[in-house]
């Protein structure tokens, strides 16, 4: 026992679950067990992290026992369904989709901006904003705590890269073609090379 808390990373297998790990691999003692969670598919992969090999384990109720910390970086559907059950084993839910940026009881929070927030969580799970208001917001705070802001207009570009592998792997064949085509089911319902409108987020996020 090391006395440090366990961490679960959920959705460790995608792009947002990658770089999650890279980042826990430079904050190397801050966490206890690290248990690497994804669907059944990606089961037994290996990541490093921490420079250690770890099994990837699908996520259920058994591999959520014990864990004090969960980060979701997973699909809305599947943190609405997960996200729940991880929270009724006892861990502190931090939830990286729009599943529950509109629930009144869940905390939205940045830490540099409303850090307090995370102290009330009635269903012990706190959101993230979406990237384009993370990219701001510590700034338009800080403004906002000065002069005080009455309303603000916003317009975003973003990457294929906010749907996950997927949407990366959809722009590839389409960055080789000189025109438009069909691409079948992919995260990315349009020509993702000269797109100016933001599909991959659901316009209820915030």
């Amino acid at each position: 026992m090391t006395g440090k808390p366990t961490l679960a990373v959920v959705g460790a297998t995608g792009a947002v679950g990658a770089v999650m790990l890279q980042i826990l691999s430079q904050h190397a003692d801050v966490w206890g067990e690290i248990r690497l969670l994804a669907s059944p598919r990606s089961a037994g992969r290996k990541l490093v992290v921490r420079g250690e090999e770890t099994e990837v384990l699908a996520l259920s109720e058994e591999a959520l026992k014990g864990v004090d910390v969960a980060m979701f970086d997973v699909p809305d559907d599947v943190a609405a369904q997960w996200a729940p059950v991880a929270a009724a084993q006892g861990a502190v839910v931090v939830d990286n989709s729009a599943a529950f940026r509109m629930d009144p009881d869940v905390p939205l929070v940045v830490p540099e901006v409303n850090p307090h927030a995370v102290r009330t969580r009635p269903r012990s799970i706190v959101a993230s904003p979406n990237c384009t208001t993370l990219s701001m917001i510590v700034a338009i705070g800080a403004l906002h705590a000065e002069f005080g802001l009455a309303g603000l207009v916003v317009s975003s570009y973003q990457a294929v890269s906010g749907a996950g592998r997927a949407g990366v792997e959809a722009l590839r064949p389409s960055s080789r073609s000189s025109r438009a085509r069909s691409w079948g089911r992919t995260p990315v319902t349009y020509d993702a090379r000269w797109a100016t409108t933001p599909g991959p987020s659901p316009p209820r996020s915030r």
